[in-house]
């Protein structure tokens, strides 16, 4: 296959997104079963419930081999850019592999010896967690380099994201570490299942409840800021409804996380009842889950409004990546569960992150690339009226306009030079926000 054939490869939408709607389902079991392991202990233990977790469990290597698949097919061949992934993909790779084994290890010691050795639970989130950490502070770094050359303020956003994030992930591999080598026993076995242990006040709270709060909110805010300023620079193609209600709404459901911060919000339910423990994760879950959601949506409406250009595929696989990394780093295996649901979810929070790595690198310095483009054209086209004696005639439009055009697709190439990235704003587009510059000019001057 040539390699301009491959630079132009494009997602197979239909099949990657029912294998997307899959694994989350998959992932949103996983996570609920895990979190809640010690209240759905006689289900988890029964055939039915190991019979789920070997589902589960292949179902999200399944579906991740898919996924990572084609978005491995869509970087490869691509110059700058898909030369550096395709580099990155090999460890990725890697890693994903790795986790099978641990994985398909666990499983055959529960179906040959009725027990595991719990150190795997914190072996596989640490090493998929470390390559997260890598890959989501690589990341900060492209946004960082790139805003010192071009100050856009939505790399800057996700840049400070993807430090919070990265410093997050690397937290929760430290609580996972702690919470079972410290508190749980060497084997798991159906007697010494599912048992989560209390968090102590002083060093351990901080480390397992304060310090994720405060990272949660703040990435949380920062993606919520950088999408913003993503649907703001494409509000035209998007439409100013759709703007306001996704940056609205996502916000409103990440109140839901408050529950608990302020455990006086659940009411006066006493703490034997089940109720106190299950209500309080259904609402956190899916209150972060459906936040999340609608941030994915806001990447899907700007794919959906630049469906010919290259860029609508990276935000199909942004939003694909941010669901799953951040619906996978909700899941826990603190509570050394027999089988241990969450333990799918956790080892694969890795592999989820190159694609949210991958997506949102194009995306956002795509992004910043046009709103840069649209700086140029506004500049350029200033100079140009001040040659010019008038623009009232067409001829003298034509003119600026030919001028404007070629300082723009010069600028755009340099551009797509320092980031491999091509900007997504069309000769359409830049013709449209010229005429709007000179419109604009005319009003001043009346």
């Amino acid at each position: 296959m040539s390699t301009e054939r491959v630079a132009n490869i494009r997602l197979n939408l239909k099949t990657l997104s029912v294998t997307f709607l899959v694994v989350v389902s998959f992932v949103l079991i996983d996570v609920i079963v895990g979190s809640l392991v010690d209240v759905y202990r006689d289900f988890t233990t029964s055939p039915a419930g190991i019979s789920l977790y070997i589902a589960v469990t292949g179902v999200l290597v399944a579906g991740t081999y898919v996924i990572l698949k084609m978005t491995e097919d869509k970087i490869r061949g691509q110059s700058k850019m898909g030369t550096y992934e395709n580099k990155l993909a090999i460890g990725v790779w890697a890693i994903y592999y790795l986790m099978i084994v641990i994985m398909a290890f666990v499983i055959l010691q529960l179906l040959l010896f009725s027990e595991y050795y719990t150190g795997l639970l914190s072996l596989a989130p640490t090493i998929s967690y470390g390559l997260a950490a890598f890959l989501m502070g690589l990341l900060a770094y492209n946004f960082f380099s790139w805003f010192a050359r071009n100050k856009a303020l939505v790399v800057l956003l996700y840049g400070l994201a993807s430090v919070s994030t990265s410093i997050y992930v690397i937290l929760l591999a430290t609580i996972f570490y702690n919470q079972i080598f410290i508190h749980q026993p060497v084997i798991t076995t159906l007697e010494s299942a599912a048992s989560f242990a209390a968090t102590e006040p002083g060093f351990e709270e901080l480390l397992i409840v304060t310090l994720p709060g405060i990272l949660t909110a703040t990435t949380f805010l920062s993606f919520w800021g950088g999408t913003i300023v993503i649907l703001y620079a494409n509000i035209k193609r998007v439409g100013k409804t759709r703007f306001w209600v996704l940056v609205t709404t996502p916000i409103i459901f990440f109140l839901g996380t408050l529950i608990t911060v302020f455990p006086e919000i659940q009411g006066g339910t006493p703490e034997d009842d089940l109720n106190s423990i299950i209500i309080p994760v259904y609402v956190v879950t899916f209150s972060q889950v459906v936040a999340i959601a609608l941030f994915a949506t806001a990447f899907v409406s700007m794919a959906r409004a630049v469906p010919h250009h290259q860029i609508s595929d990276y935000m199909y696989i942004t939003c694909f990546g941010l669901t799953l990394f951040s619906i996978g780093i909700i899941a826990t295996v603190s509570g050394a569960g027999y089988p241990p649901f969450g333990l799918a979810s956790v080892s694969l929070v890795g592999p989820f992150s190159f694609l949210l790595f991958t997506g949102l690198n194009h995306s956002a310095i795509s992004t910043a690339e046009d709103s840069s483009l649209r700086r140029t054209i506004k500049i350029s086209a200033l100079q140009q009226l001040k040659l010019l004696d008038s623009i009232g005639t067409a001829e003298m439009e034509e003119k600026l306009e030919k001028k404007v055009l070629e300082v723009t697709k010069l600028n755009a190439e340099n551009l797509m030079q320092q980031s491999g990235i091509e900007p997504s704003l069309s000769t359409g587009e830049a013709k449209q926000y010229l005429h709007e510059v000179l419109e604009e000019v005319k009003e001043i001057k009346k």
